[in-house]
């Protein structure tokens, strides 16, 4: 039970447990359950409540032809098809329906309360319940509009009030009160909900980032090799699961570290990601591409066997070695290593057997596609 209740709260509060992994998606789907549990609470205590009174009114006070018993009734009835509606659904889309639609309906059982009891017993302490209920559950910007066309309506009815509510006794005074209370407690929920939408977004902010750096390498903008490696063992489970071929390519410039020593690191820099952008224009959407190290690269090559991979990365050699380098003088060349995957071959492995073709490649003069089958 004490789990439980932990859950509703940490959800409610839009938290996670202590060292807990949460990603953007997952912070999305936090504020979309505290959302859905918010609403599903406010309908059952709207439930409960509206029974409670409803059977007062129908055996204590034996007044069931009574206006207030029939309202309260219906609403009750309005809320618990609410509650069974979104049992059934509990999508994003039925969500927020329901919520506009429960905001309407409390809007209305509320104006229609006021003006059937006109203060009597203390009614109207029930209002102050509706900016809570329309900016929690809508969003701060949607709820604010359900708040102001309620409070005008409500504030109409309350003036309009003035010496013949409560026998007489309700005063300019007691409006403007409530008036005051009513404004303030909206303020209050407004920037409430509003710091709460912009720690989101910030927080949000804050994970893209971070996921971006967890996953592109800073330099080349493509895939870090952490990433690459992810990418690769997904290619393998696709293509075992659909028998399909993969194959990938493990490729580097050759001679680089001369490029380093007679122009510096920053040009050295320059070629690679001028070298990356022309690579870019050359392989399809479905390939992945990345930066294993340094001046290393590997092309996952989905749906490709060694026969077709072998002349589409010699298209990319002989496309490295025709760029003109806006600060380098000089053309490069790079070395590739291909290799397919095998039946019961891990990413490891097949990476080991492109790496030895690379190594094949280098020893047989460089600037070359090199296989080992």
């Amino acid at each position: 039970m004490s789990h439980f209740f932990s859950r509703i709260y940490q959800t409610l509060l839009s938290t996670q447990p202590p060292n807990s992994h949460i990603s953007v998606e997952g912070l999305q789907n936090l504020a979309y359950k505290r959302k859905r549990i918010l609403l599903k609470t406010c309908l059952y205590i709207t439930f409960i409540m509206l029974f409670f009174f409803s059977s007062l009114h129908a055996f204590v006070y034996q007044s069931i032809s009574d206006k207030a018993f029939i309202l309260e009734l219906f609403t009750g009835l309005v809320a618990l098809y609410a509650i069974t509606s979104l049992q059934r659904n509990p999508s994003r889309d039925n969500t927020d329906k329901i919520a506009q639609f429960s905001t309407l309906a409390f809007a209305a059982f509320l104006l229609l309360f006021v003006d059937l009891n006109q203060n009597q017993n203390f009614s109207l302490v029930w209002v102050f319940f509706f900016p809570i209920f329309a900016m929690t559950i809508n969003g701060p910007k949607l709820g604010l509009r359900y708040t102001v066309l309620f409070l005008t309506l409500l504030l109409i009815f309350a003036y309009n009030g003035i010496g013949i509510w409560q026998e007489g006794l309700w005063s300019e005074l007691g409006f403007i009160r409530l008036t005051a209370a009513l404004l303030i407690l909206t303020f209050i929920i407004y920037i409430h909900e509003i710091s709460l939408m912009n720690a989101r977004q910030q927080a949000k902010q804050v994970l893209d980032e971070l996921q971006t750096l967890s996953t592109i390498d800073e330099l080349t903008k493509i895939s870090n090799r952490r990433n690459i490696n992810e990418a690769l063992s997904k290619a393998i489970q696709n293509s075992e699961r659909y028998e399909t071929p993969l194959s990938l390519t493990l490729f580097d410039i050759d001679d680089f570290k001369k490029i380093n020593d007679q122009c510096g690191h920053l040009i050295g820099d320059k070629v690679l990601c001028e070298m990356v952008q022309e690579i870019k224009k050359i392989i399809r959407a479905t390939d992945d591409f990345g930066r294993w190290g340094g001046e290393e690269f590997l092309i996952v090559l989905p749906h490709e066997t060694i026969d077709s991979a072998m002349p589409f990365c010699e298209k990319i050699r002989a496309c490295i070695e025709k760029i003109n380098f806006s600060e380098y003088p000089e053309h490069i060349t790079c070395s590739f290593g291909v290799a397919q995957l095998q039946p019961g071959m891990t990413a490891e492995q097949l990476v080991d057997q492109a790496d030895k073709a690379l190594y094949i490649a280098k020893q047989s003069g460089k600037n070359q596609v090199q296989t080992l089958s």
